[in-house]
C-alpha cells in the first residue's frame, strides 16, 4: 500500500480552478499537505488542504467515500473539494475543506474525543475493509496492511510482534481512525470533535484508537494490553517510513512484556 512521495506544484492544483498553493503544513511525516486558498465565485477566498495520497487509486477512494459517509452521519470530517471535472481527486491529490478549531488539550477535551471516537466505532461496526488493508491479527499470514510489510522487517523483530498481533483475534472491529493525536483533532467553539487526516484509517481493532489518547479510556488491564498493541502496530507500521520512531515503540514494547 505505500508508494513514493513527491512534492505538490502548482501544476498538481490546476484541475481546481482558483485554487492556490500558500505553504507547506508542518507536522505531518508520512504525506505532503499545504494550505491552500480557494476562490469563490464571489471573490471571496477560503482556506483549503491541499493533500497528495500516497495510497492507491482504490484506497484514495475508500478514504474519500468514508469521509463522506461519515459527514452524512454527523461527524465533523474535512469535505472533498471536487475538481473542475467533478472528481474528488486528480493524481492522487485531494483539495478540502479547512477545519478551524484547536488542538485537544484538557482532560475534558480528550474525553470529548474519547466519546467521538467510540460513536465512530459504533457508526461503522459493519463497514467494508480498506482495499490494501487488514484487521491486525490477519497481519501475520498478510503480510502487509497501511505502510507495514512484514517481510522488509528483521525475522526476529517479526517474532516479537507476531504473537501480539495474533492476541487479538478476538477483538472488536470497526473503521478506526487511525492516527488520533492532538494535530489530528480539532475542538471546536461549541465543543463539538473535528477528525483530520484519515490516511491512515481502515477496519481493525477499535483499541488502536483508545489506547494513546490524552485521558485513559479503556479499563486498567484493557489499558496496559491496548498500548501493547498500539507498541507492536506503530513498530511495524513505521519501520520503512519512520524507522527511529519504530525502534523506540518496540523498546517500549519490549520493556512492557518484560515488566
Amino acid at each position: 500500500m505505500k508508494e513514493s512521495r513527491r512534492p505538490l506544484t502548482a501544476a498538481d492544483v490546476a484541475p481546481w480552478p482558483g485554487v492556490e498553493l500558500v505553504e507547506p503544513v508542518e507536522g505531518g511525516h508520512r504525506n505532503e499537505v499545504w494550505r491552500g486558498s480557494l476562490e469563490g465565485e464571489d471573490g471571496a477566498s477560503e482556506t483549503v488542504a491541499v493533500r497528495i495520497s500516497r495510497r492507491s487509486a482504490a484506497s484514495l477512494q475508500w478514504e474519500l467515500e468514508l469521509i463522506d459517509y461519515l459527514s452524512g452521519h454527523n461527524f465533523i470530517v474535512p469535505a472533498t473539494v471536487p475538481t473542475a471535472e467533478g472528481h474528488a481527486a486528480s493524481d492522487g491529490v485531494v483539495v478540502q475543506r479547512w477545519l478551524e478549531g484547536s488542538a485537544p488539550e484538557s482532560d475534558d477535551d480528550w474525553q470529548l474525543v474519547a466519546a467521538e471516537l467510540q460513536r465512530l466505532h459504533r457508526v461503522t461496526a459493519l463497514y467494508g475493509q480498506r482495499p490494501g488493508c487488514c484487521v491486525v491479527h490477519q497481519l501475520p499470514l498478510a503480510r502487509q496492511s497501511v505502510d507495514a510489510d512484514l517481510d522488509r522487517m528483521p525475522p526476529e523483530v517479526v517474532d516479537v510482534l507476531t504473537p501480539i498481533f495474533r492476541s487479538f483475534r478476538i477483538a472488536e472491529t470497526a473503521v478506526v481512525h487511525g492516527d488520533p493525536w492532538a494535530p489530528n483533532i480539532r475542538i471546536m467553539n461549541d465543543g463539538r470533535v473535528g477528525l483530520l487526516d484519515w490516511d491512515e484509517s481502515r477496519v481493525d481493532v477499535t483499541w488502536h484508537d483508545l489506547s494513546n489518547l490524552g485521558v485513559p479510556v479503556l479499563p486498567p488491564q484493557a489499558h496496559a494490553r491496548a498500548e501493547q498493541l498500539s507498541h507492536a502496530w506503530e513498530a511495524a507500521n513505521g519501520w520503512l517510513a519512520e524507522p527511529a520512531y519504530a525502534v523506540a515503540r518496540l523498546a517500549e514494547l519490549q520493556a512492557s512484556l518484560e515488566g
